[in-house]
Parts: C-alpha cells; sequence; structure tokens
C-alpha cells in the first residue's frame, strides 16, 4: 500500500483562513512552515514577498496564472525565510527586515540591503522604529571579501561614470588561469530608495496612480497599468474594451522605446556604436513625436485608474499606427548594423542565464525569454486584457547570453508595431463610459508586463484611499541574476553584461 502523496503548496495556502476573497489566506507558524517544506519539492512559481507593518505576504502564481498570497503575522518579528527553497525571495526579505523590522529566519542572507546607516531611525515603517546606530558603518561586500593579494574592482555609486546608482564589486579568480576571471560579484543597491510604496499611504486613487508613474522611468505605463488594475480589483471597478485597448497601445509604445534604449546600451558596451547611434536615433524620433502629442516623452500620467484621458485618446490611434511605421522603416538599418560578424562574436556566449536559473530567481520579460522561459503576461486576458494570442509571436531563444538578449528584443520591437497596428485598427474611444467604483474599501493584486519584465502591485483600500501598498519590479530579481551570471566573465565584459539585463536602479529601490 503506497502512501498518500503530500498535500500541494497551492492545498497548504488555501487551507489556511481566507482574508481577501479565494486569493489570499492567513497561516499559521506551522502551516506557514508546511509551505516552506512542501516549496523544497513543488513548483509554485514566486512572485514577491512584503508586509505591511502588521503581516508578512508572499505572492504566488497558481497554475502560472492566478494570483495566490500567503500571509503571516511575524511571532516576536520573525517568520520563517522562504529564500532558502526560492532564491527570488531573498532580496525581499532584506528589504522587508529594514523597512519594518521583521527578520526572516534561516534565510540566505540577513545582511541591510536599503538601510545603508543613514537614517534617522530603523525599521522605520515599524509600529516602534529603533534608533539609528552611529557611527554608520560602511555596506558590506560579504560574497567579494576576499584574501590579501587577489584584486577587487569596484563601480559606483557617485564615480563619475555614467550608469545608474549602484555599488557593483568585483572579485577576480585566484590562480593563473581564472586571475584575469571575476570570481564573485556583489551588488549594493539602496542608494535610490524613495519610499514610494509607504507614500502611497493615504492618498486617493488618482495621486497614487501619478506616484506610480515616477517609480522607474521607462516602464512608466507599466507601472501605472498594474496600480490601476489593482485597484480595479480592490474597489471592483469594471472597466471598458476601448480602456484596455487604450492601455494595450500605450504599453507597446513603452516597449518598443525601452527595448531601443537597452539594445543600444548593451550594443554601445560591446564596441558597435554604429547600432547603438542607429537605434538612439529610431527612440529620439519616437519620444519627440510622444513629447508634442502627450506632453511627456516617456508617457507618464496616460493611464488613469477609471480610463485614458479623453484628450489622449483621441490621438492614441494616430501615434501607434505612426510608431509602427517608424519602426517597420528603422529596424532594417539596426539589423544591417548589427550584422558585423565581429560584433556577434563580442556578445554570444558571455553573461549566460540558464533557464533552470531563470527560473530559480525569477526572472522573466525580455532577460527570461531569451534565457528560454516563456513568461509573459499578456498572453492571461485575465491578467492583462486586451491582448490577442495570436499578435504574441515572437517566441523565446535558449542560448541565455547577451546576444540572445539583444535578438530577442529586436523581435519584439517588430512584434510590438505589429500589435499597435491591430490594436490601432480596432480602437474605438469613448465608446463607453468610465468604471464606476462597487466599493471603497477592499483589497487587489493587479499586473502588467513591462519593458524588461512584470509588475505586480498590492493594494489595501479604505475609504478610498490607500491604506497599504507594495510594489514588485522586476529589476530587483535581476541584480540576483546579475550576482549570477557575472563570475566567469570577463571583467572587460561586465559593462555588456549588466546592460544587457537592463536593470533600473530605480525600480529595484523604489
Amino acid at each position: 500500500m503506497t502512501a498518500p502523496a503530500p498535500p500541494s503548496a497551492v492545498a497548504l495556502i488555501r487551507a489556511g483562513e481566507p482574508e481577501a476573497g479565494a486569493w489570499r489566506f492567513r497561516l499559521t507558524e506551522d502551516e506557514w512552515r508546511d509551505l516552506a517544506l512542501a516549496l523544497r519539492h513543488d513548483p509554485l512559481p514566486f512572485v514577491g514577498l512584503w508586509a505591511d507593518g502588521q503581516d508578512v505576504h508572499a505572492l504566488f502564481l497558481e497554475a502560472g496564472e492566478w494570483p495566490l498570497v500567503a500571509s503571516i503575522a511575524p511571532s516576536q518579528g520573525r517568520y520563517l525565510a522562504l529564500s532558502p527553497v526560492r532564491p527570488a525571495a531573498a532580496l525581499p526579505e532584506r528589504c522587508v527586515q529594514d523597512l519594518w523590522g521583521f527578520a526572516a529566519m534561516e534565510a540566505r542572507d540577513t545582511g541591510p540591503w536599503l538601510d545603508h546607516g543613514l537614517w534617522t531611525a530603523t525599521w522605520p515603517l515599524s509600529a516602534r522604529p529603533g534608533p539609528v546606530s552611529w557611527p554608520p558603518e560602511p555596506p558590506d561586500f560579504a560574497a567579494t571579501r576576499v584574501p590579501s593579494g587577489r584584486t577587487v574592482l569596484g563601480a559606483g555609486p557617485a564615480d563619475g561614470a555614467h550608469h545608474a546608482p549602484a555599488h557593483l564589486r568585483l572579485a577576480l579568480g585566484s590562480g593563473p588561469a581564472a586571475s584575469s576571471r571575476i570570481g564573485a560579484a556583489e551588488w549594493r543597491l539602496g542608494y535610490a530608495h524613495r519610499g514610494v510604496a509607504a507614500r502611497m499611504r493615504g492618498l486617493d486613487g488618482p495621486a497614487a496612480c501619478r506616484l506610480a508613474g515616477r517609480v522607474a522611468a521607462g516602464a512608466s505605463v507599466a507601472h501605472q497599468s498594474a496600480f490601476c488594475r489593482a485597484l480595479e480589483v480592490a474597489t471592483r471597478t469594471e472597466i471598458g474594451p476601448d480602456t484596455h485597448d487604450g492601455r494595450v497601445m500605450l504599453a507597446e509604445l513603452e516597449r518598443i522605446a525601452t527595448a531601443l534604449h537597452d539594445v543600444a546600451r548593451t550594443v554601445h558596451a560591446a564596441g558597435g556604436a554604429a547600432p547603438a547611434a542607429e537605434c538612439e536615433r529610431l527612440r529620439e524620433t519616437l519620444l519627440d513625436l510622444y513629447g508634442r502629442l502627450f506632453g511627456h516623452r516617456l508617457l507618464m500620467d496616460l493611464v488613469h485608474p477609471q480610463g485614458i484621458g479623453p484628450e489622449d485618446a483621441a490621438t492614441l490611434a494616430a501615434v501607434a499606427r505612426r510608431t509602427a511605421e517608424q519602426v517597420e522603416s528603422g529596424l532594417p538599418a539596426i539589423r544591417r548594423a548589427l550584422s558585423w560578424p565581429g560584433l556577434a562574436a563580442r556578445m554570444q556566449g558571455r553573461g549566460v542565464m540558464t533557464e533552470q536559473a531563470a527560473r530559480a530567481l525569477g526572472i522573466g520579460g525580455p532577460a527570461g525569454r531569451a534565457s528560454g522561459r516563456e513568461d509573459d503576461l499578456r498572453r492571461l486576458a485575465h491578467l492583462v486584457p486586451g491582448y490577442r494570442r495570436d499578435w504574441l509571436d515572437s517566441g523565446v531563444r535558449r542560448a541565455g547570453d547577451v546576444a540572445a538578449r539583444v535578438d530577442l528584443r529586436l523581435a519584439e520591437i517588430a512584434g510590438s508595431a505589429r500589435i499597435l497596428h491591430a490594436a490601432a485598427r480596432d480602437f474605438s474611444p469613448g465608446a463607453q463610459p468610465p468604471g464606476t467604483p462597487q466599493r471603497h474599501d477592499g483589497e487587489g493584486v493587479g499586473c502588467a508586463e513591462g519593458p524588461r519584465g512584470a509588475v505586480w502591485y498590492w493594494l489595501r483600500v479604505a475609504g478610498g484611499t490607500i491604506l497599504h501598498a507594495a510594489i514588485r519590479d522586476p529589476a530587483l530579481a535581476q541584480v540576483a541574476a546579475l550576482d549570477h551570471v557575472l563570475p566567469g566573465a570577463d571583467p572587460d565584459d561586465a559593462a555588456m553584461i549588466v546592460r544587457s539585463f537592463g536593470l533600473s536602479a530605480a525600480g529595484a529601490d523604489q
């Protein structure tokens, strides 16, 4: 007689006490521990982890499609870490500890992430913030702490170079054969932390949505769309097809501009000045068009909680068609410039991330798809309405290197142009009135497929204002991925590899 199969992670979560419809459940300490044990073998995808001052919440995707949240009230400020079984939880756990003081027991890393010892208080979002340590200690780089005689290279955050506010340390390997290779890599971020989620508390929907658009340049539409979807779920607001179509077009406009930027920076670091210039020329043409017709080059504040402004919707279809035409005429020149054999050889085999690593670290977006991971929220109509599956045909790449990430972005730029043609053809602005909230209290989770990966928002609304908010930008997972792919690389390739991921320090720090 065979023993019964142990319960799945989903079953363990759903066995908890339901607190927000059919998607958030409260677990006891024992139930949370059982969940952590089950996640050792259960492939349930992990999305993010955050706190609200009372509880710690972990977001998963049931069957890869449905948001499912497990919540726990830390006992004496401590809870069992998920990072040993979900490495992607490591950095969020450190953020939770810095902001709320909730310690993750048995975590992969317990060092500070956002708090550099310069805040006016420790655990600033907790009910009882602690005193600040004085004098502040410099950041500790545990992974690159090396014996004497080995070389450590550092870059940022304020060395005068044109890169994100982040500190990257590279320790060269030991021994004659490895002395010119990276032996270990470690990031230190937090310099761009602005407390966005905390600043949303007490704001109404439009004001908080405007703040969401400032989280990460190049992903304003994605952040505002994800925020709006979370708010619509929390308030049970029904949105018409015209609003969904408008958000689709704005998302693809943003995807094209950001992808061109990331390709330009990557190939420039690889020595391809000509293709980088072609990318920037096309991108500048598009941004100039957006600035003149929408009033903002980065498409900020065009997505609103109850629709798209009528003055913007009137020109959106025309801008979508014009953008698609510009891309179709400009992409051949970029591809010709990229065809130089030496440039291809420079990018191939560099910064390889396997599909297994992408899944373990929670890497989606172009970087994940370039590693063979089929992860695109646009395929899930119940999460990101407005898309049709036959529009999404750029596929995945298997090599997982810099060349694959560049090639996939170019394919997705062409795909976005086709989406814009199709969406503009069916767009009928003003066909339906704006949605009306059915309630002013509730919780909601919303998402969008941003230019660099999935963006998620969790909101708790009370009396029509934001009570608590949490933001998941793909950049935080990319930091862990870069720690993984940089070891073994040539130090001269580090900038190229980093830029191929499109890392946004502002998105990671918030």
